[in-house]
Formats: structure tokens, C-alpha cells, sequence
């Protein structure tokens, strides 16, 4: 299982769904993104980098799945998709204090994320090709 994923899903979902009161819609969306900026950053080129197997995977679905479903059933909210505005509240037609709260969220994220990716980046080579510290090999049957 993909832990530092499941986590960020997590995270991502429980501020924006059950302290912000974002539509679930609009939620699932940032979710799935903030997810996918995590794979592509921490891992490069998908599915070729990633390091878990097809079994892997789908528990840390499952469980990001069960998780999301569970939020939804508990939360003290109505359970349509979208509605007027970005929250469930009857607020402005724009929110500014729930796109600064989601904004503040995200750039937090990002700072995390790269937490995860820092030491990656630092061990990079630094010609910049995939394989340019190699020599050719010389000799009989090479």
C-alpha cells in the first residue's frame, strides 16, 4: 500500500469535505489532482516508476475509497454533488475565505509533497541523462 498517498488523500478530503464544507463534487476533484501531482512528482514517468504492483494498487484504492465513503456517510452535511457557490453554506456567490482556506490547504500540500520528493531530487545524477555515469565496456565478448 501506497501509505504516504492514502495519507495525502486523506488529508486533502477530511479539510476540504468535513472542516470546509466544500460540495463533494468539487472535493473529489481537488482530491483525485492533488493525488496525481503527488505520483507524477514523486515517482516521474507512470506507471513505469511506480513501485507497487496491480495488488498494491487496488488496496490503496480500496481503502482511499471505504475512507471517502465513510467521511461522506458521517459528515453532518447534505449529499448532493454541487450546488450554488463552492461550499455548503448560503454564502456570496464568491467565497474569498474558502478560496484562501483552499489555497493555503494546497500550498501546504505542496510543501509536503515535496518533503516526500526532496531526497529524490538531491540523489538525481547530475548530468542529467539516465544513464551518463556508465562507460562503455571494452574487452573480449563485451
Amino acid at each position: 500500500m501506497d501509505v504516504p498517498l492514502y495519507g495525502i488523500a486523506l488529508a486533502v478530503f477530511a479539510v476540504l469535505y468535513l472542516a470546509i464544507g466544500v460540495f463533494l463534487a468539487y472535493v473529489l476533484i481537488i482530491t483525485l489532482v492533488v493525488m496525481f501531482l503527488y505520483l507524477a512528482l514523486r515517482h516521474g514517468s507512470l506507471p513505469d516508476n511506480y513501485p507497487h504492483g496491480l495488488g498494491d494498487t487496488l488496496i490503496t484504492v480500496i481503502f482511499i475509497g471505504v475512507t471517502w465513503g465513510i467521511f461522506t456517510y458521517l459528515a453532518p452535511k447534505p449529499i448532493p454533488f454541487v450546488g450554488k457557490g463552492f461550499t455548503y453554506t448560503n454564502a456570496p456567490t464568491i467565497p474569498v475565505t474558502s478560496i484562501l482556506e483552499i489555497s493555503l490547504l494546497l500550498a501546504l500540500v505542496f510543501l509536503v509533497i515535496g518533503a516526500f520528493i526532496a531526497k529524490d531530487l538531491k540523489e538525481l545524477p547530475s548530468g542529467g541523462s539516465s544513464g551518463g555515469g556508465e562507460k562503455p565496456k571494452q574487452g573480449v565478448g563485451a
